[in-house]
C-alpha cells in the first residue's frame, strides 16, 4: 500500500507574502487558557451538529505512555511533513522531536452528523442556502457561512485545533450520515517558509492529492490502521474525530474537565451532552447525575462557587414552562448610543435627591 504524505502549495515568484494571524487569537496572553479554546471550540461545534433527538457525547482522550504512537510508525503520518517543520521562519516556536513516540489528544463526538458536503467543493456557493461543513472546516478561515447564528461557524475559532498542537499540525476523521467511508485528512498551518530551496505557502495538508488540490484518504486498510494506532473510539458512527499530536503542555486531563464545567454544565445538566475524560484506560463521564458528586470530590479551591451555580442551572432548568415570564422582543431597527439617550428612556429621566 501506498502512504499519503504532507503537501504544501509553491508559492508563485510575486505572490503577496501575508503569515498566518488567526493563531494569535488562541494564545495564552488573549483567552487566559488554551484548554478553554479548545473545549469551546471542539464541543460547540459538536453541539451545532447534533442529529435532531439524540443525546450528543463527546469523548475526550489522553493516552498512556504504550497508547502512544510508536516511533516506527511516526513516519507514516508525519510523511512529508518533517522538513516544513524544521525549516527556518516555519513559526514553530518549540523544538519537538519527531522521532518520539507521537502524543496526542483525541476529541470524537458521537449523535452527531459528521462533516456533510461535498469533499470536492472548492468554493462557497453564494445563494444555494446549503452549508458544506466538509468544506468550512478544512478550507475556510475566518469566513462564516452567510446568514448562519449557529453556535460555531467553522469559522477562525476550527484554528484553535493547530494552535494547540506543537506542530501547529491536527488530524480530522469523520463519517457522515449515509456515507460508511471514513474520510481522514490533515492540516498544518505554518509561516511561509523555505524548504530545499523551495518557497511554501503557510497551509500544508495530509490527504490525496490532485495537484495541489487536497482530497480525504478514503482508502478503508489504511483508515482503519490510522484508528487502531490513535486508538479512535469510532466505528461506523457518524461524528468527527480530531486528533491534536504533540498537544501544548498547558493542555492537561484536569485542565479540559474544568474547562468542560465551567463552559458545558448547562447543556450536560439539560441532559443534551455527555462529556467523558479518558485517561489512559480510565473514564470519567460527566452527565445530568454524575457531574455534582464529580465536583464534591475534586480538590478544588473553588469547589464551592462551582457546586452553586451547577445548583442555580438545575434551578433554572427546573422551573417549569407556565413560570417563565416571558420579554418582548426588542426593536431591531433600533441601537443604543452612549452619547445620545433615546427619548423616553431612563436615560433622560433626572433623578432628584432629597
Amino acid at each position: 500500500m501506498s502512504y499519503p504524505s504532507w503537501e504544501f502549495r509553491k508559492m508563485s515568484r510575486g505572490e503577496i507574502n501575508i503569515d498566518p494571524i488567526e493563531g494569535e487569537f488562541f494564545s495564552t496572553e488573549a483567552l487566559g487558557s488554551l484548554s478553554d479554546a479548545l473545549i469551546r471550540e471542539a464541543i460547540q461545534n459538536s453541539l451545532d451538529a447534533a442529529i435532531s433527538g439524540e443525546q450528543v457525547k463527546v469523548i475526550i482522550s489522553f493516552p498512556s505512555s504504550d497508547q502512544r504512537v510508536s516511533p516506527h510508525k511516526t513516519e507514516i503520518y508525519l510523511r512529508g511533513l518533517r522538513g516544513h517543520l524544521m525549516a527556518k521562519k516555519s513559526g514553530l516556536l518549540e523544538g519537538v522531536n519527531l522521532t518520539d513516540p507521537i502524543d496526542y489528544v483525541l476529541i470524537e463526538d458521537f449523535g452527531t452528523h459528521g462533516l456533510e458536503g461535498n469533499i470536492r467543493e472548492d468554493e462557497d456557493k453564494e445563494g444555494d442556502g446549503k452549508k458544506n461543513d466538509f468544506f468550512y472546516f478544512w478550507r475556510n478561515i475566518g469566513r462564516a457561512v452567510e446568514g448562519t447564528t449557529a453556535r460555531g461557524r467553522w469559522g477562525l475559532g476550527k484554528t484553535v485545533f493547530q494552535a494547540a498542537s506543537r506542530i501547529n499540525s491536527f488530524f480530522g476523521l469523520t463519517i457522515r450520515i449515509g456515507d460508511p467511508r471514513k474520510l481522514l485528512m490533515g492540516q498544518s498551518v505554518l509561516k511561509i517558509h523555505w524548504c530545499d530551496g523551495t518557497r511554501y505557502a503557510p497551509y500544508g495538508y495530509y490527504g490525496t492529492f490532485e495537484g495541489d488540490f487536497a482530497l480525504p484518504i478514503e482508502n478503508k486498510e489504511f483508515a482503519e490502521q490510522f484508528c487502531k494506532d490513535f486508538s479512535l473510539l469510532r466505528n461506523a458512527e457518524s461524528g468527527l474525530s480530531v486528533i491534536v499530536p504533540f498537544p501544548e503542555k498547558e493542555i492537561t486531563p484536569e485542565a479540559i474537565v474544568r474547562a468542560v464545567i465551567n463552559q458545558y454544565s448547562f447543556p450536560i445538566l439539560t441532559g443534551d451532552l455527555v462529556v467523558t475524560l479518558a485517561s489512559g484506560r480510565s473514564q470519567q463521564a460527566l452527565d445530568a447525575q454524575s457531574i455534582f458528586s464529580f465536583v464534591s470530590l475534586t480538590n478544588w479551591l473553588d469547589k464551592g462557587p462551582v457546586t452553586r451555580r451547577l445548583e442555580l442551572a438545575r434551578w433554572c432548568i427546573d422551573i417549569p414552562v407556565e413560570n417563565y415570564e416571558r420579554l418582548n422582543e426588542p426593536q431591531t431597527d433600533q441601537y443604543s448610543n452612549w452619547g445620545h439617550p433615546l427619548k423616553g428612556t431612563c436615560q433622560e429621566k433626572k433623578v432628584v435627591r432629597k
